[in-house]
C-alpha cells in the first residue's frame, strides 16, 4: 500500500518530466495564435491556439512565459510553440517559465511517506522483537510487546537461544481443530505450555490460513492446515492451537 502511495504521489511529476523531454527531443516548432494576454503581478500569462492543421479541435492552451516573450507575443499576436506530432496537448511555448509545483508536491509527499514508513517500520520492529526469558526444553518463554508468551520454534532453535537474548521474528498459531465462531473476549489465553486459545474476529481467510484481530487491535496469523474454517469474515472466533515462533534468521545446525 505504501509503495502504491509513493507511485501516486510521484506520477504527476514523472509524467511532466517525461513529456517535457519528449517535446524537446521529438517535437516540431509551429506558430501559435495568441488570443489573450495577462500581466498578473509579474506573472506573464498567455492564452493561445495552435494552427488548425496541428490541432483540429482548436483547443485553448495557457502558459506562463518570461517578460520578453510576453511583450513580443502581445505585440505580434504570435507565439512559437514546440509540439509533439499528433499530440497537440503535449506542447511547450518559447520562453515558458517552468513550474516546480509537481516537483514540490512529490518531494513533500515522499517526505511524509518516508516518515510514515519509518513509523511503521519502528512499530514492526517493536512487535517483532522479543527477549528470551527462559528456555524449557523445546519451549521458549518470550517477553514480547503483548507480554510474556510460551512458544515452540523450528527444530533445534530452542537449543540455540539463551535467556536475555533478543530475537526477531513472528508469532503464529498452528490450530489443532476446525475454526468455529465463538467469543472475542479474552484475546490470547494460555492453556498450558505453548497451547493457547485465541479469541478475536476473522479479518482474512484463505486456504490453509487466516488472520485474526484481537481485542487490542493486534493481529495474529493462524495456520489451519487440513482443518476447516467454519467462521466467516468479521465473525468472532475461538481457536485452540500451539503458539509458534518463526525467527527472522535461523539456520539449522
Amino acid at each position: 500500500m505504501l509503495l502504491f502511495a509513493v507511485f501516486l504521489v510521484n506520477l504527476p511529476f514523472v509524467h511532466q518530466t517525461w513529456t517535457d523531454r519528449q517535446i524537446a527531443r521529438d517535437g516540431t516548432d509551429v506558430q501559435a495564435t495568441v488570443i489573450d494576454s495577462q500581466d498578473s503581478g509579474g506573472h506573464y500569462l498567455l492564452d493561445y491556439r495552435l494552427p488548425h492543421e496541428v490541432d483540429p479541435k482548436q483547443s485553448r492552451f495557457s502558459a506562463r512565459v518570461d517578460q520578453p516573450t510576453y511583450e513580443r507575443a502581445k505585440e505580434t499576436k504570435a507565439l512559437l510553440v514546440r509540439v509533439m506530432p499528433g499530440k497537440p496537448a503535449a506542447n511547450q511555448p518559447e520562453g515558458a517559465v517552468t513550474s516546480h509545483l509537481f516537483g514540490m508536491v512529490a518531494l513533500l509527499g515522499d517526505l511524509v511517506l518516508l516518515l510514515v514508513g519509518l513509523a511503521l517500520y519502528r512499530r514492526w520492529r517493536l512487535r517483532s522483537q522479543h527477549v528470551v526469558v527462559e528456555v524449557r526444553g523445546d519451549h521458549v518463554v518470550l517477553d514480547s510487546a503483548g507480554g510474556q508468551v510460551t512458544v515452540v520454534g523450528p527444530d533445534g532453535w530452542a537449543q540455540r537461544v539463551r535467556a536475555g537474548q533478543r530475537v526477531i521474528g513472528g508469532l503464529h498459531l498452528a490450530t489443532d481443530e476446525d475454526v468455529v465462531t465463538g467469543s472475542v473476549v479474552g484475546g490470547l489465553e494460555q492453556v498450558r505450555g505453548a497451547s493457547y486459545v485465541v479469541r478475536g474476529r476473522v479479518l482474512d481467510a484463505r486456504a490453509g490460513e487466516l488472520t485474526v484481530e484481537l481485542y487490542d487491535r493486534s493481529r495474529l496469523r493462524v495456520e489451519t492446515g487440513s482443518h476447516r474454517i467454519r467462521a466467516d469474515i468479521r465473525d468472532p472466533t475461538e481457536i485452540h492451537g500451539t503458539l509458534c515462533f518463526t525467527p527472522a534468521r535461523f539456520t539449522r545446525g
